[in-house]
């Protein structure tokens, strides 16, 4: 039993004095304005460039799409 009481004390009083606990302040942030770097750079295109290509064969009409960013088809030949 003096263990138990012993040990419920012990944690009631740990709890009271992480309970007490002084909140943290924070230091005084210094401003300051960035100024921007620029540099000559190449531009590079956000959006892909395509060409689309039209072939008849057969008497069908069909179309492929070429990627001129990535120089490869997208798309197989597709009947229209």
């Amino acid at each position: 039993m003096k263990v138990k009481r012993k040990l419920i004390t012990f944690l009631l009083v740990a709890v009271m004095a992480l309970s007490f606990a002084v909140p943290a302040r924070a230091s005084e942030a210094t401003m300051f304005e960035p100024t921007p770097i620029v540099t000559e750079q190449e531009v590079t295109p956000f959006t892909e460039m395509t060409q689309i290509y039209w072939r008849y064969t057969q008497g069908q009409l069909y179309m492929r799409v070429w990627s001129i960013t990535n120089g490869r088809w997208l798309t197989y030949w597709i009947p229209l």
